[in-house]
């Protein structure tokens, strides 16, 4: 091995801290990150070699299996990771190592400037005492590449045995997503994760309903699963049950918070206000002791109960029954499926389409309508007396149907086809249609002074 040490500066981070050797039931995954920087400004590198032990042979702990190696940086090249003995990274040694090559693909010209990070992840062998990290950097402060050196470095590790742990449980919209999220759409599909030495994990819900019980360290929630704020509490052993006379497992639990800002809920009973910048939808009853505030559309799919204010600034939707014990302003639609009751001032600026009843039936209440239409021209029908008050006029620009009697003062008023009788209050007596004839097209009528009513006194109203 040549006795140059490399220019470079290496610094090791381990997950877990220490490494941790795996057990006969459930393999260890070490993670060794590598942070490389040049601690002088004229260190120039064509590569960097990492190799890390494979088998028994080194003596000390080792990787069962080839690990995943990776970096930060677009300017370094990640080659091939393959297993070589130890005399190709010069130890007199048959042993076997997983060695990786970071080639600088960036300007050879200049010196090596900031930091760039290179990894490794793999299972551990069941193995303690040290892991040794072998370095291997072709360098030299000269930038012409005939004067590099090849300097090596061992950084030893320690592997202890293993202790059971549990952490890093953690929540992504998917297995592929490198960010950790807490908030989630109502009814996303999320991936949870976690780190663990241990053999069996159980995950429930915020209600105890176990949703996972297995091997696995991770778990994808079914898409509509998650519809409101849930806590979920993951329990790891190292034995999947019981068993045995006394046994007692040894657990290890955590938790994680999941909050969902567009939640489901079957009943809301708020007794302070409720601000709802957004959509608010409840598929139950909703009960409020105080007011109710909605900057979006509301939907509630059964009775609502509000004894303070209620404004919806959109639309508010009530598929039973509404009951405002104070003033209702909605400025968009108001859709009532059942009956609509204010106890208050109930303001619409928008439409309001009541599918129920719609009733003020106090004596001191009212009714006030600016512009009262039927449906697409439809009739509309009154099925009670309708009182005009004094100074009060009705303008009719059309037609006036009356089935029964016009009255006013309580004297019917005369219309076409109407049958009548002429009385003279200074003779008396009811104009009478005589026999007489003046000539072949007059005919002479008379007043019947008897004064009671014969046929001929009956006369009858027509319209030109």
């Amino acid at each position: 091995m040549s006795d140059q040490l490399p220019l470079l500066s290496y610094r090791l981070s381990t997950s877990p801290t220490p490494l941790q050797a795996s057990t006969p039931e459930t393999a260890t995954q070490g993670r060794i990150n590598v942070a490389v920087t040049a601690d002088r400004d004229d260190v120039y590198c064509d590569w960097i070699q990492i190799a890390v032990p494979g088998d028994a042979q080194s003596g000390g702990a080792y990787f069962t299996e080839g690990p995943k190696f990776s970096t930060d940086s677009s300017e370094w090249a990640l080659g091939s990771m393959v297993q070589v003995s130890g005399k190709h990274i010069g130890l007199a040694t048959d042993a076997l190592f997983y060695r990786a090559i970071f080639r600088y693909a960036g300007d050879d010209s200049a010196p090596i400037d900031g930091t760039v990070h290179f990894g490794l992840s793999g299972p551990l062998s069941s193995a303690t005492g040290m892991l040794d990290y072998h370095l291997a950097e072709h360098s030299d402060t000269s930038s012409d590449p005939e004067d590099y050196l090849t300097r090596r470095q061992v950084l030893p590790l320690p592997v202890t045995p293993p202790v059971f742990y549990l952490h890093t449980f953690l929540a992504r919209d998917d297995a592929s997503a490198s960010a950790p999220k807490t908030r989630f759409r109502a009814g996303s599909s999320v991936y949870l994760s976690w780190e663990s030495n241990g053999s069996d994990f159980r995950l429930f819900d915020g209600d105890g309903n176990l949703v996972h019980d297995g091997p696995e360290t991770f778990f994808t929630l079914a898409p509509g699963s998650l519809t409101l704020d849930t806590t979920f509490t993951l329990e790891g052993s190292m034995a999947s049950s019981a068993g045995g006379s006394g046994f007692d497992p040894v657990y290890q639990y955590a938790t994680l918070t999941l909050t969902v800002p567009d939640p489901t809920l079957a009943a809301l009973t708020v007794r302070g206000d409720v601000d709802a910048l957004s959509t608010l939808e409840v598929h139950g009853d909703a009960s409020l002791k105080s007011s109710l505030t909605v900057d979006g559309s509301a939907g509630i799919g059964n009775a609502l109960t509000v004894s303070g204010s209620t404004e919806a600034r959109s639309s508010l939707t009530v598929g039973g029954r509404l009951t405002a014990r104070n003033s209702v302003e909605v400025e968009g639609g108001l859709d009532v499926a059942g009956t609509l009751n204010a106890n208050g001032v109930l303001n619409a600026r928008d439409s309001l389409n009541a599918y129920g009843q719609v009733e003020a039936v106090s004596s001191d209440h009212y009714v006030r309508i600016r512009e009262l239409r039927g449906p697409y021209g439809e009739k509309i029908s009154l099925n009670s007396n309708v009182e005009v008050l004094a100074e009060c006029d009705v303008t009719i620009h059309e037609r006036l149907y009356v089935t029964k009697d016009i009255k006013i003062n309580n004297y019917g008023v005369l219309s076409d086809r109407d049958q009548i009788g002429l009385y003279n209050t200074h003779y008396g007596g009811y104009l009478y249609a005589s026999t007489y004839e003046k000539d072949s097209d007059r005919r002479i009528p008379y007043v019947w002074e008897p004064g009671d009513r014969v046929t001929e006194s009956y006369w009858r109203i027509s319209r030109d």
